[in-house]
């Protein structure tokens, strides 16, 4: 390097120029260098102190040890500090000029820095709306991937490897071991010597028997050479080489465990069900990628989803084949749909291995001879399955033995899968997440939240009430369908959804005669819509008839037929067709609503709403509020069928299905008012107040419905086996609510009235404690002056004069002076 002098002032200013002078022609000759700069040159004389003192600073510095941070990286695994590393991970050469070399040191050091923190442990990632954290996972270094083949060969009876260590293959891949073996034979480990050492797979194609085998296998290469997605193992290259008459495909090395590896390595050898469908919703948008481009994947299961560090892959693209062809479909035993041998690879049979795996991942499923048997198992013996019973739902409509009843789609799948999920954090947590994949609308009104509280306006103005929901005020509460986005018709509805329902009417009607819109399945169900909106049920009925040969299958047909029948009354067919509803839609809170009510409603039909139907304890954990049902003993269960069907009319199991319903969608999303109060409902005729009553406290503040839940709570302790904690419960509960609520008096009179009630039929004169009910002496001589000054208040308000007349005698009547 050329130095430059120190600047003494401005006496020297020749000499900087005779300096420059020489720098460019030095420039001219021998081409550009690099030149230290001194910020200082150009100054006064009292910087030169300055700049010596800042050279002696760099001197000294330059003399200090390596930093720790740079120590750390570089260090090897047995914790000797490395030089300069070449690409071989050894210490680089040390020719004092390249030692010189500042930037190829740094290269170099670098490089070993990457290579040495490949493996470091870093945050994990947080995925699905934010409701699960995927931990990092230390990828898997090579020689530790590979395997000793001599005892699968002599166990499983198979042929040794083709290739050994050392092999060159194509003249550029350096054999280093064997990783697994799969369908197609052995998979090895290589070294690329022509893309900087890169580690690479190399995996037979199969073999070509014929012909058309050969042709069969040229489009295999094609396409998988033009198949790219992030989340799909890289192919890079297919070679011929005479050590394997089919060649071999060369693929992106992943290291990682698999999934099954993961596990594998939990103490009871499942993986949590958030983490698997995690997991699960990452692989997803790969298998709709191959989807999109018209194939399939056809051999999904735990062994081919890597996890390496924070990404998941897809590997084993083998098995990859045209939607519907026949020929060379690979596959495994045990995740390989039924029908795949008959009629061909399809999206539907994909969708089966996400069942499948989904279910190898959680359960412990039978097996036979190493291979996993068909089936769920039912929730009756399978505890993890009773505490999820929707992802037991979600597995079964995946691995559903007819394809026509599995997902349509990846996309619906997922949609099902984030709703499963927000329900298996909720009940496991308590934690609660928005539903932002949903096929409804969120819940328009509320039912039965008024019902309890409403009985008490008998004191205003003498009108008798009873606790009883309506099919009208349940069906104007339920969620409503979304609009499918990829109708033919969506744009149409959309614009029509803010008319009147005779102008929607009109409009979708003349849409039907339209050749344009005759494939749009939304219209013919609009206009079924538009009829239950202006009260023509039984037209909307003989609508429906018309449409269920063609949309028969379709959820939305299937509810609006629900719809229907509950507004005629029909009960058992509006059961019918919401629980196929949910059988479809297994994370979906509104169909869980639609069913809740409608075994509500019969109960209610048969005089049982309020009859004890169940044991306590599987009452409690029916709700999620006082435990889950993996904790109730398989033999409670024995009345259910093994799918455990909605569709009944025991009265234990409408009562027991009534609760698990409310209770799942309660606990799921508080914004769902009714079915906290439906809940609320079913616990009080199990006489379980106190878990009745806990129900309703979890209604939150900010909720319009709040003050109705404080209210509803302090009726529900005083209701059902009164005990002196109760009723004094119930009177701190209501002197914390403001004397302004309309109700306020009328529910003092109640709680008074309980109050008198326990003392007279413990025939006691006064409670235990000494302390005050409200304002008035907790006795019998204190809660009848108490009533009868709090009946004449409460005659004040009455609005009509004969109910005020009588709320004064009654006031008499109870008042002490007529008693003593």
């Amino acid at each position: 390097m050329t130095s430059q002098p120190q600047a003494d002032g401005p006496a020297e200013d020749n000499t900087i120029f005779e300096e420059l002078e020489k720098l460019e022609l030095s420039d001219s000759t021998s081409g550009t260098q690099a030149v230290k700069y001194d910020p200082f040159a150009d100054n006064d004389d009292d910087m030169g102190d300055i700049s010596a003192l800042l050279e002696d600073l760099g001197t000294l510095r330059d003399q200090q040890p390596a930093p720790i941070e740079c120590v750390d990286a570089a260090t090897s695994a047995t914790g000797r500090m490395l030089g300069p590393l070449d690409t071989s991970g050894e210490e680089a050469t040390t020719d004092p000029t390249i030692q010189d070399d500042t930037s190829t040191r740094a290269r170099k050091l670098a490089l070993s820095t990457f290579r040495e923190l490949r493996g470091t442990t870093r945050h994990g990632r947080t995925v699905a709306d934010g409701m699960v954290n995927l931990p990092f996972v230390i990828p898997t270094r090579p020689g530790q991937a590979l395997k000793d083949p001599s005892s699968a060969v002599k166990e499983k009876g198979i042929a040794a490897p083709q290739l050994k260590p050392g092999d060159i293959v194509a003249g550029q891949y350096e054999i280093l071991g064997v990783i697994a073996h799969g369908g197609m034979g052995w998979v090895y480990l290589a070294n690329d010597h022509y893309v900087s050492g890169r580690l690479v797979v190399l995996k037979g194609l199969q073999a070509e028997k014929s012909a058309e085998e050969g042709a069969a296998a040229i489009a295999e290469r094609e396409f998988l050479a033009d198949i790219t997605h992030p989340e799909i193992v890289k192919i890079y290259n297919f070679i011929d080489d005479l050590k394997a008459a089919s060649g071999f495909i060369v693929m992106e090395y992943v290291g990682g465990p698999s999934l099954r590896n993961r596990r594998n390595e939990q103490p009871d050898r499942v993986l949590s069900i958030d983490l698997a469908i995690a997991y699960m919703l990452e692989v997803l948008p790969a298998l709709d990628y191959l989807h999109s481009r018209g194939v399939v994947y056809n051999d999904l299961k735990p062994d081919n989803i890597i996890v390496t560090e924070d990404q998941i892959k897809l590997i084993d693209l083998g098995a990859v084949s045209g939607i519907g062809a026949f020929g060379f479909i690979y596959g495994t035993k045990g995740f390989q749909a039924p029908e795949v041998s008959t009629e061909g690879p399809s999206v539907a049979s994909d969708i089966y291995t996400v069942g499948r795996t989904l279910a190898a991942l959680t359960l412990q499923l039978p097996q036979s001879d190493g291979v996993y048997l068909p089936g769920i198992p039912s929730p009756s013996k399978e505890p993890t399955l009773r505490k999820y019973l929707s992802f037991y739902r979600l597995l079964r409509r995946a691995t559903h033995e007819d394809p026509r009843q599995r997902f349509d789609s990846v996309a619906e799948l997922s949609t099902q899968l984030y709703g499963v999920l927000r329900e298996v954090i909720a009940v496991r947590d308590g934690l609660q997440y928005p539903a932002q994949h949903s096929l409804f609308s969120p819940q328009r009104t509320t039912f039965g939240t008024k019902h309890l509280v409403f009985r008490t306006d008998q004191l205003i103005d003498g009108i008798d009430r009873t606790v009883r929901i309506t099919a009208s005020e349940v069906i104007s509460a339920l969620p409503a369908p979304l609009i499918d986005r990829t109708d033919i018709g969506a744009d149409m509805l959309s614009g029509s959804s803010y008319t009147e329902p005779q102008e929607a009417l009109e409009t979708l009607w003349q849409a039907m005669k339209s050749k344009d819109f005759e494939g749009s399945s939304e219209i013919p169900l609009g206009i079924v819509r538009a009829m239950l909106d202006l009260g023509f049920t039984g037209q909307a009925r003989s609508w429906l008839s018309s449409l269920e040969p063609r949309l028969g299958r379709d959820w939305r047909f299937l509810w609006y037929s629900g719809v229907t029948a509950l507004l005629l009354d029909d009960h058992d067919a509006a059961q019918k067709h919401f629980a196929a509803v949910l059988c479809i839609l297994p994370g979906e809170a509104a169909p869980k609503l639609a069913v809740a009510a409608v075994d509500e409603l019969i109960l209610q039909q048969l005089g049982l709403q309020n009859s004890q139907l169940l044991p306590e304890k599987t009452a409690r954990a029916a709700t999620y509020l006082g435990g889950t049902l993996d904790q109730v003993n398989t033999q409670s269960f024995e009345g259910l069928t093994s799918t455990w069907s909605y569709h009944t009319q025991e009265p234990e199991l409408l009562r027991f299905t009534a609760m698990r319903l409310y209770g799942l969608v309660w606990a799921t999303n508080s914004t769902t008012v009714s079915s906290a109060f439906g809940l609320a409902r079913q616990l009080m005729a199990e006489d379980q107040i106190e878990t009745a009553v806990s129900a309703l406290d979890k209604v939150p503040q900010a909720s319009r419905h709040h003050r109705m839940a404080q209210l509803s709570t302090i009726l529900q302790l005083i209701s059902g086996s009164l005990t002196e904690s109760r009723i004094r419960r119930a009177a701190r509960r209501l002197e914390e609510i403001p004397t302004n609520e309309p109700r306020f008096l009328q529910i003092k009179i109640a709680v008074m009235s309980a109050g008198l009630n326990f003392l007279r039929d413990a025939e006691v004169e006064s409670a235990a404690s000494q302390n005050d009910l409200f304002e008035y002496r907790f006795t019998q001589r204190g809660l009848r002056g108490g009533l009868a000054e709090t009946l004449r208040l409460q005659a004040r308000q009455a609005p009509f004069a004969k109910h005020r007349y009588a709320l004064v005698d009654m006031a008499n009547q109870v008042r002490p002076a007529t008693w003593f």
